[in-house]
This record gives structure tokens, C-alpha cells and sequence, in this order.
């Protein structure tokens, strides 16, 4: 029986006791969707024939456990996959601390005992000087004595002085490394601490040798987002498109050289196909909901560990020095920042966030959702609350006509994009294009066709678009935007000139571009330049039905038109107990540029949408109309210097006691 009893306790050191090794793999390929990544690592490792257990340290602390996929040599036989957590990081800072706070003691000590005796030298110093008198009033000194008491004198003094300047030159070594070593304990505090994950792999290798292993994971801290930069150099030139992508993780790990893949999958999406049900109608049941099953994103349990990080300004990135940071559940718990606008605290039992205030400046909560927390506080100078409102400001109506046009006036650029063609108008609109012998100024370079520039390779998937980097890229874990570039696109553009004189009489020049469908763009912002000014932004939306894409490249001065009633043909008349309201408008469009150029002015007739008010549509000479919406376009070309006037009218008859808006 005892015998038995010795064998089953040897059994855990010699049966269930395997080899446990351990490595860091390298990250060698990202794929960065629009919210997560995947990121794949690739480790090369000599084994030893049997079961053992392989460590892969140093993963970010954010992965997700289910989505891990690991591959190996046919060498060797997976026998099981799991994740545990390092806090070796967090054990080897305290470490560091402790051992520059134990020299930093050490060399203060020293310091200590070098002033002592610095004091000493200084009181013997004293003692010598007080005591200079070699003769007593009763007997004078022996020329001899006065010899040997002179030499002691000079002795002692010179060594006294040589030994005051040596300790001056040590207690100012000791100074500087007692100053450095602080530095160096500062740095350590503001550094952040990473926790890491470890991938665990239990193994069965057939015969000694290396294994290659393969794996990849998900992670929620990384994203990107395309945007554009749209460029014309003038009026006739071909419009550049550069697609880029605005890629940004916080996973605690950096990208060193990777191969970088864009993609618009989202692995956070429902997968799960909705299912109808048969629709029973009774009273008071309401129809079952369609079962929507989410992906949930890791929570993380920071409960009694350090986290540290740092507050600034958002507007110009200083930090914010001795600014209050409130625990959530408990506000009487409270910390501050230090002169460089960092901290670090143990986070209590339970909690799961703080409030950050300070003078002047907007409080912000934030979750504990890492080891180390970077946070920008707005300041309560730029509330958007303060705006003005264009439409009469501080969130109410303009009160005329007037104020209406001061406010549009007042700002830098309104967008006027054209309104795509109608196919159900009574007559078709054709495109207006320059004349570009008519154009006193040259055009740029002149494109038939599109033209692309890849910089990225473009593969179209199953379910998704893939942009594939072709050149190795770095994107430090900083949670900042970091620009990478897609695609050059040269496409042909034609130019025109729109006015809406009714809500603004200034004149838009827009560029109109055709084929952009065929070009795998996303949904995204675009910078817009011409001529090599910055104007403003817009944004693609690839979802849009229009076959062109329009953009507003800003106020053309030389170009004028002007909307004016006509005091002659308008007037409102009482017929009975009804309104007749009867108005004429007049237009004038001037050209003072040096070119000729195609015009769009658009205008409206009012809409009834009850049947006592009827409006009358008068004569429109000139322009098209859209049935549905009432509205009129004018399209004609006017030449260097020309002049052209046209008019609508309209008729209104209403209700004698009901108000009814007119301009």
C-alpha cells in the first residue's frame, strides 16, 4: 500500500509534468478592418521529440480569446489552445524603482557624510584662525618657537584648504549622479505598463527538429477609415483623386514592418441572417422582434493594479499640472496629476471609471479600459454652443430676408451641388461643357480617359475589398491617425458655374466627374483643393444614385447675378374674401472674367400642399421644369463681357383669414 501511495505521488513530477518553452513570435502581417484586426504572427522553434508545452509572451493584452487560429509544421499535433496572463512587465518596473531609489539612497548618504566632514574642515578652520596670537602679554616668544609655530600653522591651513577643495569637487559628483538618477526614476514613472497575454500551446511533437508555427487573433484597438484628397490645378484640368486610408491602433504593441492589409470587413458585424416568422395578428400582441445576436467586445478587470497616464490640452497638447482625477463610485477618492500632467494610482475594488476636472475646462469621464490612459480636455472657450448660427445666430430664426443673406455673406463658402439629372422632366437636360477655345485661360493637362496610379494592390473578395500595402509599413501603438496611401486617380472633369440667387447670389464654380463608379471607392471625407489653395471639404458617398460626383471649388467675384422683384408686374390683390398675389421676378447675370463659361441658375415655383391655397405657374421662358418639384433650371453659355436677363412669374390665390408665407 505504500509503495502504491509513493508511485502516485511521483506521478505529477514524472508523467504530468511536461516541458514548458518559451518565445516571442513576430508580427508579420495586420489586416485592419473598419473597427478591429486581425494580426498575424509567425515564429520558427526547435523542439525536442514528445508532449510539451510552447508559451508565445508578449501579445497584447487585448485579444480576443475566441478568435485565436494557430497552425503548425505536420510535425507536430495541436493537442489544445489557451490564453493566460503575464504581469511580468508591472514586477520588472516596481523592480527597476526599487533598485534606483535604493541608489539614490546610497548616494545621498554619501553626500551626507562628505558635508560632515566639509563642517569639520570649517570648524577647525576657525579654531586656528582664533588662536594666531604666539606671544602672551607677560614673556616673549623664542624666535625658534615662533619658527615652528609659523610652519605649523602653514601646514595645517594648507591641508585644511586642500582637503575643502577636494571635497567640493566629490560632493558635486555625487550631486550630478544623485540628480541624474532622479531623472532616470521620473522617466521610469511616466513610462506606461504594458500588461501582456500569453497564447499557451500544448503539443505533440513526432520527431526533434524546427516547427514552424503560424497563428493569428482579433483584436478591437486598431481601426481605419479611407478619406481623399481631391486636387485641380484650374479651370480644364483633369481632377486627381488620392484615396488613403487613416489607420490607428492602442493594442500596446507596436508595427514594425509589417505587410498591411485594409480591409472593409467588420468582424463586430451581425453575421446571423435574420428569420421571419409566421405573422399572427391579435389584440393587444405585439409582432415578434427580429433577434439580433451582437459580438460583445472584452471587458478587462483592473482591479488593484497601477495604471498610469497623462492630461493635456486638446487645443494646444500641454499638459495639464495638478488636475483632479475623482473616482466614479466613490468621488472623496481622489488624486492629481503632477507638474508634467501625468499620474498613477491602484485602481479600488469595483471600479470602472473616474472624472478628470480642472479650472476652465470641460469634465471628462473615462473608462479604465487599459494600463496606461492618454486624455485631451477641451477648454470651455470653444463650447459649440457659443457658435453663431447662420440662419440669425444663438439658436434662432433670422427675422428677415436680410439678415438671411448678411449671415450667408458672412461665411467663407456655402456648397451649392448640382442637382442630378431628372430623367422624368418634360425636357431633357444635357450636359453644358467649356469651349476650351473660348477660354482665355490654359488649361491643364487634358484627360480623355481615367487614369490610376496603384500604390496599394486592390483584391475584390467575396464579401469584402482588400487594399493591400505592397511595401512594408511601421504604426506605433499610439492611438493616433497615421495616413497611408491607397490609389492615385486622374479623372476627366467638366466645369460649370451654379447660382441659387434666391439663397445666395454668388456664383459657385463645380466640377463635375464622371466614371467615379468604376473605381472600388469607399464612403469618406475629401480635402478639396484648386489651384493649389486648400478650399474646404466634402465627402463621397458611394451609395449616392447620381452617375456624377459634384464638388464646389468656391465663389467665382467676376461672375454676377442679381434677383429682383419687379415692382411693375407684382402686386397682391382682395378679390371677395380671397388673396390674389401675383409676382415677377427678374434676373441679370453679368460676366466680367476674361472666358467665356456655362451657367446654371436654378430658382423654384411654390408647391400646394393644401387644396384652398392654388398656385398658377406663369411663364419660365428659357428653363426646365421639374414637375414634382417645381423647380427651374436655366443652362446657357454667356461670353467675356456679355450681359443676359430672363424672369418668371407666378400666381397665389388663399384664404382672405389664413396667413400664408410668401416672399
Amino acid at each position: 500500500m505504500k509503495k502504491i501511495t509513493f508511485i502516485l505521488l511521483l506521478l505529477p513530477f514524472f508523467g504530468w509534468n511536461q516541458k514548458e518553452s518559451k518565445a516571442e513570435s513576430v508580427i508579420q502581417k495586420v489586416t485592419v478592418f473598419k473597427e478591429g484586426a486581425q494580426v498575424e504572427h509567425a515564429k520558427k522553434m526547435n523542439l525536442t521529440a514528445g508532449k510539451q508545452v510552447v508559451v508565445f509572451q508578449k501579445l497584447t493584452d487585448f485579444l480576443d480569446p475566441s478568435s485565436i487560429q494557430l497552425k503548425c509544421s505536420q510535425e507536430a499535433t495541436i493537442l489544445s489552445v489557451r490564453t493566460r496572463k503575464n504581469f511580468d512587465d508591472k514586477t520588472i518596473a516596481e523592480t527597476e524603482l526599487t533598485e534606483k531609489n535604493d541608489r539614490k539612497k546610497t548616494l545621498e548618504k554619501q553626500e551626507r557624510v562628505l558635508r560632515d566632514e566639509y563642517k569639520v574642515l570649517l570648524l577647525d578652520e576657525q579654531l586656528l584662525l582664533k588662536n594666531n596670537s604666539l606671544s602672551s602679554q607677560q614673556q616673549a616668544m623664542k624666535i625658534a618657537e615662533l619658527k615652528e609655530a609659523s610652519l605649523f600653522f602653514h601646514a595645517k591651513l594648507s591641508e585644511i584648504n586642500t582637503r575643502k577643495s577636494q571635497l567640493d569637487s566629490e560632493i558635486e559628483i555625487v550631486v550630478r549622479k544623485i540628480n541624474t538618477i532622479e531623472q532616470e526614476i521620473n522617466t521610469r514613472k511616466g513610462l506606461p505598463v504594458v500588461n501582456y497575454t500569453e497564447i499557451e500551446v500544448e503539443l505533440d511533437v513526432k520527431n526533434a527538429g524546427n516547427i514552424d508555427f503560424t497563428f493569428t487573433y482579433i483584436t478591437h484597438k486598431a481601426s481605419w477609415k479611407p478619406y481623399y484628397d481631391m486636387r485641380s490645378n484650374g479651370v480644364g484640368a483633369p481632377v486627381i483623386l488620392e484615396a488613403k486610408g487613416l489607420v490607428t491602433q492602442s493594442t500596446g504593441i507596436d508595427w514594425k514592418d509589417v505587410q498591411l492589409i485594409l480591409s472593409t470587413n467588420d468582424p463586430y458585424d451581425n453575421t446571423l441572417e435574420p428569420t421571419i416568422y409566421p405573422w399572427e395578428v391579435d389584440y393587444y400582441r405585439p409582432a415578434p422582434s427580429k433577434q439580433i445576436i451582437e459580438r460583445e467586445i472584452p471587458e478587462y478587470n483592473f482591479d488593484g493594479e497601477t495604471i498610469h497616464g497623462e492630461i493635456t490640452d486638446a487645443t494646444s497638447g500641454e499638459p495639464l499640472a495638478f488636475a483632479k482625477i475623482s473616482m466614479n463610485s466613490n468621488p472623496l477618492n481622489s488624486f492629481t496629476t503632477d507638474a508634467t500632467g501625468h499620474f498613477s494610482f491602484a485602481v479600488p475594488r469595483g471600479e470602472r471609471g473616474y472624472s478628470i476636472t480642472y479650472l476652465g475646462y470641460h469634465t471628462k469621464y473615462v473608462t479604465i479600459n487599459a494600463p496606461y490612459i492618454k486624455t485631451q480636455l477641451y477648454p470651455e472657450a470653444v463650447a459649440m454652443e457659443k457658435l453663431n448660427n447662420p440662419f440669425g445666430g444663438n439658436g434662432k430664426w433670422a427675422e428677415s430676408e436680410q439678415e438671411v443673406s448678411d449671415s450667408y455673406k458672412s461665411l467663407e463658402e456655402v456648397s451649392i451641388s448640382a442637382e442630378s439629372r431628372n430623367t422624368k422632366s418634360k425636357v431633357q437636360m444635357s450636359t453644358i461643357k467649356f469651349d476650351k477655345k473660348a477660354l482665355e485661360r490654359t488649361p491643364g493637362v487634358a484627360s480623355k480617359d481615367v487614369y490610376s496610379a496603384t500604390i496599394a494592390n486592390q483584391v475584390e473578395k467575396d464579401l469584402r475589398m482588400e487594399f493591400q500595402i505592397e511595401t512594408p509599413f511601421s504604426i506605433p501603438s499610439d492611438d493616433a491617425d497615421h495616413r497611408v496611401a491607397i490609389a492615385t486617380y486622374q479623372m476627366k472633369a467638366d466645369y460649370e458655374y451654379h447660382a441659387v440667387p434666391k439663397l445666395d447670389e454668388s456664383v459657385y464654380l463645380v466640377a463635375q466627374i464622371s466614371g467615379w463608379e468604376k473605381l472600388n471607392l469607399l464612403n469618406g471625407e475629401s480635402n478639396l483643393y484648386f489651384d493649389g489653395t486648400y478650399i474646404g471639404k466634402s465627402f463621397i458617398d458611394v451609395n449616392s444614385a447620381k452617375d456624377t460626383l459634384s464638388f464646389s471649388l468656391g465663389k467665382d467675384k467676376k461672375i454676377v447675378v442679381q434677383r429682383k422683384r419687379s415692382e411693375e408686374m407684382s402686386k397682391t390683390r382682395l378679390l371677395g374674401n380671397r388673396y390674389k398675389y401675383e409676382v415677377t421676378w427678374d434676373f441679370t447675370i453679368r460676366n466680367n472674367g476674361g472666358a467665356a463659361i456655362p451657367i446654371i441658375v436654378k430658382d423654384h415655383f411654390p408647391i400646394s400642399i393644401n387644396d384652398d391655397i392654388k398656385v398658377k405657374q406663369g411663364t419660365y421662358i428659357g428653363a426646365t421644369l421639374d414637375e414634382k418639384t417645381g423647380i427651374l433650371t436655366w443652362k446657357f453659355i454667356t461670353n467675356k463681357g456679355e450681359s443676359k436677363q430672363f424672369k418668371f412669374d407666378y400666381q397665389v390665390d388663399y384664404g382672405k383669414n389664413q396667413p400664408v408665407y410668401l416672399e
